[in-house]
């Protein structure tokens, strides 16, 4: 009986061996330059970070898909126009931590060479750091998504990602976020 067991389990990897060659993983981390356009939300470009990884599958050796889970720190700064208001909030500058997960169309033109575009889902993880004058919380948690383009040269990787971020200060506002991100990736296989 251990004998099939051990034949069967070392055939099923032999089975499986073609299939996992499709999968690829990786690890990354980089620097980001972060800006807003919206009513309540309009700055210069504010340095962050972002760290996580990629999962890939090949279709073929220049066609993939590749999902990245990433922690990413923005920072934004916001005018002082809504200073005096109930729902208002002070100028400065807020730090904004989100989960990023964006789910790329990969086309690889060399090994090392590559281009990708694709939707991006976010979640705002500390929507409860900031409030407004009143007490209340300045953001929503709710998901959202945008886009987000992207290359790679050996193992530096370039980013271009947008998505608005609805608030509650004053009537709703969102703002139009752009983040353009520079870093390091490393495979693990």
């Amino acid at each position: 009986m251990k004998i099939v067991f051990a034949v069967t389990v070392i055939f099923g990897m032999l089975c499986t061996h073609d299939a996992l060659a499709q999968f690829g993983m990786g690890l990354r981390a980089g620097g980001n330059l972060s800006g807003t356009n919206g009513s309540a939300f309009r700055s210069g470009k504010r340095i962050g970070f972002q760290i996580g990884g990629d999962l890939r599958y090949h279709f073929n050796k220049n066609i993939a898909l590749q999902a990245e889970p990433v922690y990413n720190l923005m920072r934004i700064r916001n005018n002082d126009q809504t200073a005096e208001s109930e729902y208002g909030i002070g100028a400065g500058t807020r730090k904004l931590e989100y989960m990023s997960v964006p789910l790329y169309l990969k086309v690889n033109f060399t090994r090392t060479i590559a281009i990708m575009g694709g939707l991006d889902f976010n979640f705002l993880l500390n929507d409860d750091r900031y409030k407004l004058n009143n007490g209340e919380n300045a953001f929503r948690s709710k998901p959202r998504t945008g886009y987000s383009l992207g290359a790679e040269l050996g193992k530096v990787y370039f980013r271009y990602r947008k998505f608005n971020r609805t608030n509650d200060i004053i009537d709703n506002w969102t703002a139009d976020i752009e983040q353009y991100q520079l870093g390091l990736k490393f495979e693990l296989f």
